[in-house]
């Protein structure tokens, strides 16, 4: 199993949490030992674990677990920490490794008094811990480490600010900065959009899960805040959209243009797009004003979901959860797009697209099923014989 930090012990937590307290204990050694037959099967087969992930504690507690959302503490939640603290501690040992106990909780868990046999204490006062974020703080600390030359990058654009929301302001305003605007007056406005919305913050974590099990080329969660465009002009939409939503029209079409000149990536602030969102590569996309895409959508590179034509009005496609769209495709008119479908890469859709099928051709039509229940999430692109 690779090294397990303080999120992983909170994600872990929050698995158990999902379950009968008298069930905890046993569920939480056999988390564990899955992990360990993932990262077993890793090493000796160079490929991840069919269902068990990479070897890492935190990607098999998101198999589990619901979204990323922040944890708030609790009696129960606490006793899960418990749980998987004791439950961490027997494997090392058993596995004659050496245990190192960080205090992950923020002060919330300390040894004092005792119950089930573990010593701890809690305060009154309720804390809210973002696994996600601690996880990206981990890595760069291990990033510098590793390369110390990004030191100055890795500190300004992540662990000097207290939260995800923060960083993710900064970036904004960093990348987007021109002589038009000054990095100052964006990122006031990314904070105060992030400060008023707090769903752009959830929706950004849902968006990095998505990029991080998706991508086979994201190994860190750090990844796509520093340097992946897609996950970034995606966080910028959100924001230009909540400019758009709020009245600020001028402001929001400001946003959209940098985001087009900087990223490659042309959505329409008016555009209405969900969470868990990746966009791979990222270059050439196009999302016109009517436009809706539903959660967990994934898509390539020079994706268009465009008009036919000069006609006003609602003239863009809908893209319902969990859809795959292949590098390339164009869906154009205000067609539907049924949830778990696949297009095909190259494909020109011009019909309604019934549920759970692939489409493929110039114009798209149904070569079969989409090939596995959530395409969006496997990723798989081959179009195999019925």
């Amino acid at each position: 199993m690779r090294a397990a930090g303080g999120a992983d012990l909170l994600l872990l937590a929050r698995v158990l949490q999902l379950l009968p307290p008298e069930a905890r204990p046993k569920a939480a050694e056999g988390i564990l030992a899955e992990v360990d037959e993932a990262a077993d099967h890793l090493r000796h087969q160079g490929r991840l674990h069919p269902r068990f992930g990479d070897g890492s504690l935190m990607a098999r507690c998101h198999q589990l677990a619901p979204g990323p959302e922040p944890v708030v503490f609790d009696r129960d939640f606490l006793h899960c920490v418990v749980v998987a603290c004791a439950a961490l501690i027997r494997h090392a040992e058993a596995a004659g490794e050496k245990v190192c106990v960080v205090d992950p909780l923020l002060d919330v868990v300390k040894p004092g008094c005792k119950q089930e046999g573990v010593m701890f204490e809690t305060k009154a006062k309720l804390t809210a811990l973002d696994p996600v974020w601690q996880r990206v703080c981990e890595e760069a600390d291990e990033a510098i480490r590793n390369e110390p030359l990004l030191g100055g990058l890795i500190h300004s654009g992540l662990l000097h600010h207290a939260t995800l929301e923060r960083a993710l302001a900064y970036r904004f305003s960093l990348k987007l900065a021109s002589g038009e605007m000054s990095e100052q007056i964006l990122r006031e406005i990314a904070d105060q959009a992030y400060d008023g919305d707090p769903g752009l913050g959830a929706a950004a974590r849902s968006d990095l899960m998505a990029v991080y099990e998706r991508d086979p080329a994201c190994h860190q969660f750090l990844q796509p805040i520093l340097f992946f465009k897609g996950y970034q002009a995606v966080q910028a939409y959100r924001i230009g959209h909540w400019l758009w939503q709020a009245g600020r029209t001028d402001l929001a079409y400001f946003v959209q243009m940098r985001v087009s000149e900087v990223f490659g990536v042309d959505i329409h602030p008016a555009a209405k797009i969900g969470k868990g969102i990746m966009i791979d590569h990222a270059h050439s996309i196009v999302i016109g004003e009517t436009a809706v895409v539903g959660d967990n959508v994934s898509m390539l590179h020079s994706v268009t979901l465009g008009g036919t034509g000069k006609e006003d009005g609602d003239r863009h496609p809908k893209i319902g959860d969990g859809v795959l769209i292949g590098a390339g495709a164009k869906v154009l008119g205000n067609i539907q797009v049924g949830r778990c479908s696949r297009i095909a890469a190259g494909s020109v859709v011009l019909e309604d697209v019934p549920p759970n099928t692939t489409v493929a051709g110039v114009p798209a039509r149904v070569v079969g099923k989409a090939g596995c229940a959530q395409p969006a999430l496997s990723m798989d692109q081959i179009l195999k014989a019925e």
